[in-house]
Formats: structure tokens, sequence, C-alpha cells
């Protein structure tokens, strides 16, 4: 076999390896303009996860805060609810007298 003969045989051979060095150099190129874009997207993410946890930390001390708020509202409703009773036992007391009064002055009158 001539030299020339052995030429004709590789040169297929390695025009199909460049070819397939050519798609296999597309292909990484895609895969890490892919990686770059999904690493931008990962960043963003996570600084968005850090605040959200920010958000909630806030949101569990306001949580706390009306919690406590709730708790004195209670209280103070439930005074409240003993004040009105007592004015009511009380108005009943007035209601009472006023009527003696109004029965000891109708029988004065007469």
């Amino acid at each position: 076999m001539t030299a020339d003969q052995r030429l004709d045989q590789l040169e297929p051979l390695l025009a199909q390896s460049l070819a397939t060095l050519d798609r296999h150099t597309a292909q990484n190129k895609f895969i890490m303009n892919a990686l770059a874009h999904h690493s931008d997207q990962i960043s963003f993410l996570l600084e968005k996860t850090a605040d959200l946890a920010t958000d909630v930390a806030e949101l569990k001390t306001d949580v706390a805060g009306l919690k406590t708020d709730v708790a004195g509202l209670k209280t103070d409703v439930a005074e409240l609810k003993a004040d009105v009773a007592g004015l009511k036992t009380d108005v009943g007391k007035m209601d009472t007298k006023l009527d003696l009064i109004l029965d000891l002055l109708g029988n004065r009158t007469r």
C-alpha cells in the first residue's frame, strides 16, 4: 500500500473524528451556558430564600407581640364584663330604692 493510499484511508477517519470533536465542543459550550444560567437562577433563589427567612423571623416576632396584646385584651374584656355586671347590680339596687322613694313620696302626697 502506498503512502497516498494510506492517506486516503486515514483522511475520512480523521474528518469524522474532527466532526465529532466539533459537535462535542458545541455541546460543551451549550452545557456551560446552561450551567451559568442555572447558577444565576440558583443564586437568585438563595437570595430570595434569605429574604423570606428574614421576613418570617419578623412575622414571628410580630405574632408573639400580637399574642401578648390579645392576652391583655382578654384580661381587659373580663374586667369590663365584671364591671358591667357590677353596674347592672347597682342599677337594680337604685331601681329598688327609687321605687321605695316614689312609694314614700306617693304615700305622703295622699
